[in-house]
C-alpha cells in the first residue's frame, strides 16, 4: 500500500553559479629565460558566468567559493631541460597544480590536471611556464592550452 504523497520541496538551481574557460589553438614558440616565468597566452574564450577574462590570459572570479580548476598544455622544448608549469592564483604558483618535467629535445609533453580550491572574490587564475635553462618552448597546433574554472559551492 502506498502512503500519501508529501509536500513538494524547494526547487534547486540547475546551473553552476560561476564558470569560465580559456583556450589557445595558436602554434607559437615562447622564449624562456633563466629564473624567469612566462604567462601562457590563452586568449580564446569559452562561455562564462560570474567570471571575467581580465587581465589578459587569465580568469578572474567574481564570487568567493570552492572551485574546480582544470588545466592542460602541450609543450616541447628546443633543448633538454626541466620545464615547470604552474597554475597561479594572483601571480603565486598553486602547489597542487605545479608540475615539473625533464623534457627531451622536440618531444611534446602534456601537463594537465584538475584540483579543487577555495578562492576569494577577485582572485585571478592563470598559467605560467619556466625552465632551468634559457630555452624556446613550442606550443603546437590544435588546442594546445586550456584553463577552466567552475564554482562547485559557495
Amino acid at each position: 500500500m502506498q502512503g500519501v504523497t508529501g509536500a513538494t520541496g524547494a526547487t534547486g538551481t540547475a546551473d553552476l553559479n560561476a564558470y569560465g574557460g580559456l583556450y589557445s589553438t595558436t602554434p607559437q614558440t615562447l622564449n624562456l629565460t633563466i629564473g624567469g616565468t612566462t604567462q601562457l597566452p590563452i586568449a580564446s574564450t569559452m562561455p562564462l558566468k560570474n567570471v571575467t577574462y581580465t587581465p589578459a590570459n587569465s580568469i578572474t572570479v567574481a564570487n568567493a567559493g570552492v572551485y574546480e580548476i582544470n588545466y592542460y598544455t602541450n609543450v616541447s622544448a628546443a633543448l633538454g631541460t626541466t620545464v615547470t608549469l604552474a597554475v597561479r592564483r594572483n601571480g603565486t604558483a598553486i602547489p597542487q597544480a605545479t608540475l615539473s618535467r625533464v623534457l627531451s629535445v622536440g618531444v611534446g609533453s602534456l601537463y594537465n590536471g584538475s584540483f579543487i580550491i577555495a578562492l576569494s572574490a577577485g582572485d585571478v587564475i592563470d598559467m605560467a611556464i619556466s625552465a632551468l635553462l634559457a630555452v624556446g618552448v613550442t606550443l603546437g597546433g590544435g588546442v594546445n592550452t586550456t584553463l577552466t574554472v567552475k564554482q562547485i559551492s559557495a
